[in-house]
C-alpha cells in the first residue's frame, strides 16, 4: 500500500508521538509498504528508510501542561503542497497522528478528502486532557467540525477511547503503542554502580511531574541515592537549582536512544510521576524492555500499560507516597528482581512487530 503518515511532532523531538511516528513508518517499510512521512521543517536532514517531506516551519506553544509543536504555514500553501504530495505519490492511505491538534492535524484529513475523496483517512489520538476548561470546550467545537473526516479513529488505550467518545461522540479502535525490542533490551551495566540510581526520562514540565519526584527525592536523600534526570523543557531552571544544591542529582539533555538505553540499563529503578493527560506511556515500555522496576503515578493511560506485577503505583501527585515507594524498592531486592522479571515479559505484549500488524488490519479494511 502507498501510505502517507502525517505528524507535526517528529524527531529530533523526544516526544512519545515523535517516537511512535518513526517506529510506525520504519515497521511499515519493513512489511513492504511504500511509506512517506509528512511533517514540518525542524531544520535538519533525515536519512531513514522512508522519505520525509517537509511542509512549513515548526513552532511551539505551551498548552495542556507541556509544549505543543505545530506547523506554521499559510493555509493556502499548506493545501497546495499537500495536494501535490498526495497526487505525486499516488497515496491510498493517509494516517494522521493527531486529530485533536495542532490545527493542521485537525484539518489535514478534511483537506485530504477535499483533494481526493477516495483516499482513506485514519486518525490516531495521542493525548488526553489534564482538565476540562472553557478554552478546551471552545476548541472542542472547532475539532468536532473536522473529526469525522477521518474514516477510522484509533486510540492507544481504552481510557483515551472513552474520553474521545465522551467529548466528541466518536468511536475508536484501541491499538496500543509499541516498543522496539531489537533496540530496547536488557544489557549488562557499564557505569559505576555504588549508589542506588533512580532514573527519570521525560519532558521537564508541569504535566510530567518531575518536580514531584524532586520533592520525594529531597525527603529521602542521602549519599546512598543518586537521581538521574534525562530530558529538557520549561522546568529546566527548577531542575538546575536542585542540581546545584545536591551533588547526587544530575541532569542529562539531548540524549539519543543509544545513550538512553545505557541509562535504562545502568539505573536501579525508573520513576514516572506524571500528573495526568497521558494517553499511554512509551517510557514505561522502554523501562520494561530493559528489565527495570518502575514506580509510576496511578493515572489513566499508565495503568493500562503497567500492572501490579511489573510496577508500583503511587498516589497521584503525592510526593510522600512516592518517597515511601522508592524506599520500599531500595530495601527489598527480591521485589526489585520480581518486578524486573515481570517487566521483561510485559514488554513482549507491545512488540512493534505485533502492533504494526494491528495497524495493517485497519489499512486492509479498505481494500
Amino acid at each position: 500500500m502507498r501510505i502517507a503518515i502525517f505528524s507535526e511532532s517528529f524527531l529530533p523531538l523526544k516526544t512519545g508521538v515523535a517516537k511512535f511516528t518513526y517506529d510506525l513508518c520504519h515497521h511499515l517499510i519493513k512489511r513492504g509498504h511504500d511509506v512517506i512521512l509528512i511533517t514540518g521543517d525542524f531544520g535538519i536532514n533525515y536519512n531513514f528508510d522512508f522519505e520525509v517531506i517537509k511542509i512549513g516551519k515548526i513552532s511551539k506553544i505551551y498548552a495542556n501542561g507541556s509544549w505543543t509543536y505545530f506547523i506554521l504555514e499559510n493555509p493556502i500553501l499548506f493545501y497546495k503542497n499537500l495536494k501535490k504530495i498526495l497526487n505525486d505519490y499516488k497515496i491510498e492511505i493517509f494516517h494522521n497522528q493527531g486529530p485533536l491538534g495542532p490545527p493542521y492535524s485537525v484539518l489535514s484529513s478534511y483537506f485530504v478528502k477535499k483533494i481526493n475523496k477516495n483516499i482513506k483517512t485514519i486518525g490516531t489520538f495521542h493525548s488526553k486532557q489534564m482538565k476540562i476548561t472553557i478554552s478546551l470546550k471552545l476548541y472542542s467545537k472547532f475539532v468536532k467540525k473536522f473529526i469525522n473526516y477521518n474514516d477510522i479513529l484509533t486510540a492507544p488505550s481504552k481510557s483515551t477511547a472513552n474520553e474521545m467518545k465522551e467529548i466528541f461522540n466518536v468511536n475508536s479502535i484501541v491499538i496500543p503503542n509499541g516498543i522496539n525490542l531489537e533496540k530496547f533490551k536488557a544489557n549488562s551495566k557499564n557505569f559505576e554502580n555504588s549508589s542506588f540510581k533512580i532514573l527519570y526520562v521525560g519532558r521537564l514540565d508541569y504535566r510530567k511531574g518531575c518536580d514531584i519526584l524532586l520533592k520525594a527525592f529531597e525527603k529521602i536523600n542521602n549519599d546512598k541515592f543518586e537521581l538521574w534526570i534525562v530530558g529538557d523543557g520549561p522546568y529546566k531552571k527548577i531542575i538546575l537549582e536542585y542540581v546545584e544544591k545536591y551533588k547526587n542529582i544530575k541532569l542529562f539533555e539531548n540524549v539519543e536512544d543509544e545513550e538512553l538505553i545505557n541509562f535504562y540499563n545502568n539505573c536501579d529503578i525508573c520513576v514516572f510521576p506524571t500528573r495526568g493527560g497521558e494517553a499511554f506511556g512509551i517510557v514505561l515500555l522502554e523501562a520494561f524492555a530493559c528489565g527495570k522496576p518502575v514506580i509510576c503515578s496511578n493515572i489513566d493511560g499508565y495503568n493500562e500499560v503497567a500492572n501490579e506485577n511489573c510496577a508500583l503505583f503511587f498516589k497521584n501527585m503525592d510526593y510522600e507516597d512516592l518517597a515511601q515507594k522508592i524506599l520500599l524498592l531500595y530495601n527489598d531486592k527480591n521485589l526489585r528482581e520480581k518486578l524486573s522479571e515481570n517487566a521483561l515479559q510485559r514488554a513482549k505484549n507491545f512488540d512493534w512487530n505485533k502492533i504494526v500488524s494491528e495497524f495493517e488490519k485497519v489499512y486492509n479494511y479498505f481494500t
